[in-house]
């Protein structure tokens, strides 16, 4: 017996363009109750419908990004730091890689889709990685919206999946490994190497505290030396003062004395 998941898995194959005329000639077929609930149906946003051809046509990238978001919550639920800061790097790098792959899908099914859709497809597959609901319906085909989350409370999927919620993808669980108690040798080495780098330590704080000191010093002497200079520079404005005085007086009088000695040789001729 056909239900309305079944169709609605059919209808949301099909491109969007063909989504509208489609759905109304099966409600049509179908008629009675499954006929009114299909034709119902919405017309899937572009950013759903590229990631439910993303998640049909690379089901194995879809469930690896899945898996690498339960290692996420895994490690922070076991407050793994270095973990979690490893695994949201490779999270960011698959999902803009994924998105473009949505992207890449659209465009060769004959229906591109444009940047803001794209970002909406990343939206939806961090929400996937965040909540199991909300990756089950991204994996069912039947997306009508895009989805977000943050992972902090559960993905409102109000509306976002044609025909009935599927069950919630079940989580994969990751066992702690179990950590071997070290050596004494590697104990002793690691003490050998923590004395070693508190006394380089050591060594670097009392470097810094001389070359503090000296660049004090040398401070100091700098603006000893600019006060000295500022003193040299005003005695050398007085003595160029007077010097160009002396000048003026020495033109002057060499003037007269020539004038002098002209005027006596004009006696003397006389």
């Amino acid at each position: 017996m056909t239900d309305l998941a079944a169709v609605a898995t059919e209808l949301y194959a099909l491109l969007p363009t063909e989504f509208t005329a489609a759905r109304n000639e099966r409600a049509k077929g179908e008629g009675g109750e499954l006929g009114a609930e299909i034709k119902a149906l919405p017309r899937p946003s572009a950013a759903a419908w590229a990631t439910s051809l993303l998640a049909r046509e690379r089901p194995d990238d879809v469930a690896q990004l899945f898996a690498l978001g339960d290692s996420l919550r895994n490690a922070q639920d076991g407050l793994d730091r270095a973990t979690l800061t490893k695994l949201g790097s490779q999270r960011r790098a698959l999902v803009t890689a994924l998105a473009k792959q949505a992207g890449s899908l659209a465009a060769d099914a004959g229906h591109p889709v444009n940047a803001a859709a794209i970002i909406d497809v990343e939206r939806t597959l961090q929400a996937g990685m965040s909540d199991a609901a909300a990756a089950a319906a991204v994996t069912s085909g039947r997306l009508v919206r895009a989805l977000s989350g943050d992972g902090l409370e559960a993905v409102d999927l109000d509306d976002a999946v044609a025909g009935p919620l599927p069950a919630a993808r079940a989580r994969t669980k990751t066992k702690a490994p179990v950590k071997k108690a070290p050596s004494k040798k590697k104990i002793e080495a690691a003490d050998a190497a923590v004395a070693t780098a508190r006394a380089a330590a050591d060594d670097a704080e009392r470097t810094a505290r001389q070359a503090g000191s000296a660049k004090e010093s040398l401070t100091l002497e700098r603006e000893e030396l600019r006060e000295h200079l500022a003193d040299v520079e005003g005695e050398l404005a007085d003595a160029s003062r007077t010097f160009e005085a002396a000048e003026r007086k020495r033109t002057t009088a060499a003037r007269a004395l020539e004038k002098a000695e002209r005027e006596r040789a004009t006696l003397v001729d006389d």
